[in-house]
């Protein structure tokens, strides 16, 4: 009976939807309908807006079937509507009916009392919970250490999670890649190797003399000035010089190139450790050393730099170092083949006037057990090593075409020196592959001696 009711209803309502439907056509006019076509919305803003409203607002994964009497949020269930979305209201919520309920309810004096001190208890809780909740950033902890000095202290203050990463990164080598590599002055342009003047006294309008000074600051990208006024060398040396000058300069370029790639061009910043590694390395500086070649005078500051852990003695970089001593041999050019050699003796000649004034600015330490590293001993090599340079640039005036020729030895130690990585790198490979790891498996130690039973 239902079926047939049904199938009664929709066939009434079909015989009558023609009359209707011409009806409907016959009372509305044309332009009417023009009218209701242009201000009907379109099919996609019509499903958007009856999804919006059909969906719960909290979680927008199922579809609504309460609303919350506070706020008119739709929602569809009990843990939507505590969470944190809806925290604000139905906490609020809560807060009011229990304020309520207990308005209504009447207890004695003890019980109210009771209530307030365990009130106050939880929320001394919450506040020393929040106190502890709230984790300190690394600024923060690492605020008013140095760096550089309070190296303990600054591991202290690390979590073990920065730790580890720390570690992990120094073990992978990828220090370096954090770091924005400087490009060395000796290896610009001809154009821009120009840019190498000297810095002499200038007059102003009042006719004192006032002197360019070279601060800490210095642009490093740029070539350093050359020194002014360069002394005669007749001044400095009755008699000939030494033939074996020009390799000693080469030790001191190799010095030079690698403590400034040390500091990746940064070394007037750290001027009296900077200075302190050139005489680490080269002994020219300050002694009597004299070397009778090129490659003694190179792989003799290549076997200073292994000796001290802290320094970067791989063979990759020393290489690297040999080849920007034969860049600076050769020059910009070959008129002009003299300029970065002076430049850097010029660079050095500033080092070391820097760390100086450094030291000077220091109190005098006698008592200290290492005499490299007394202010006033430190102080005397500093200003050796200051007229050391000035000697060697009045004798670049005179023999300074005795370098350029160098620079050939220096590129065929800087190709032995490759061959050997690339052979290296080669050995390493094959082990790893053999071993399946970069290092061998532990081998399980056995005793030396055993008792035999």
């Amino acid at each position: 009976p239902c079926s047939r009711l049904a199938d009664d209803g929709s066939k009434a309502s079909s015989a009558k939807s023609p009359s209707m439907h011409q009806q409907s056509n016959m009372a509305a006019p044309i332009s009417e309908e023009i009218r209701l076509g242009e201000s009907f919305p379109h099919r996609d803003e019509v499903f958007k807006s009856s999804e919006d409203h059909s969906l719960c607002k909290l979680c927008l994964k199922q579809y609504s079937r309460y609303t919350c009497p506070r706020c008119n949020t739709a929602y569809c269930s009990l843990a939507c509507y505590r969470s944190e979305k809806h925290a604000g209201c139905s906490e609020q919520f809560y807060k009011e009916h229990i304020i309520e309920e207990l308005k209504q309810q009447r207890g004695s004096h003890e019980e109210k009392q009771k209530v307030l001190e365990m009130l106050k208890r939880l929320e001394d809780q919450e506040e020393e919970d929040g106190e502890d909740g709230e984790e300190q950033t690394l600024e923060d902890r690492l605020k008013g250490l140095d760096l550089d000095k309070d190296t303990e202290a600054v591991w202290e203050q690390l979590t073990d999670e920065e730790r580890a990463e720390f570690q992990s990164v120094v073990e992978k080598g990828m220090l370096g890649e954090m770091l924005d590599m400087w490009t060395p002055w000796w290896r610009l342009s001809q154009e821009q190797a120009s840019l190498i003047e000297e810095v002499g006294s200038q007059q102003d309008d009042t006719g004192t003399e006032r002197t360019n000074t070279v601060t800490e600051g210095t642009d490093t990208t740029s070539p350093p000035p050359l020194m002014s006024k360069i002394p005669k060398l007749s001044s400095l040396l009755k008699g000939q010089p030494s033939e074996f000058i020009k390799y000693n300069i080469v030790n001191i370029l190799y010095c030079y190139a690698y403590v400034v790639r040390l500091h990746n061009g940064d070394h007037f910043n750290m001027s009296r450790e900077a200075a302190q590694e050139v005489l680490q390395l080269c002994p020219v500086l300050t002694g009597n050393s004299a070397y009778s070649s090129v490659g003694e005078a190179l792989h003799d500051a290549m076997a200073r730099s292994n000796r001290d852990p802290s320094m970067a003695n791989t063979l990759a970089f020393q290489s690297l170092v040999v080849k920007d001593v034969s860049c600076i041999l050769i020059g910009p050019s070959q008129e002009h083949s003299l300029q970065y050699v002076q430049a850097a003796l010029s660079d050095l000649h500033r080092l070391f006037s820097l760390a100086r004034k450094k030291v000077n600015k220091e109190p005098s330490s006698r008592d200290q057990s290492d005499d490299s590293t007394r202010t006033p001993e430190l102080r005397q090599k500093f200003f050796l090593c200051k007229k050391k340079c000035e000697f060697l640039l009045a004798w670049s005036e005179e023999y300074g075409a005795q370098l350029t020729p160098l620079a050939m030895d220096c590129s065929q130690e800087y190709a032995a020196l490759r061959r050997e990585l690339s052979l290296h790198e080669k050995t390493k490979s094959e082990l790893e592959k053999d071993w399946g790891c970069s290092r061998p498996a532990r081998r399980e130690e056995k005793p030396l001696i055993q008792e035999l039973s």
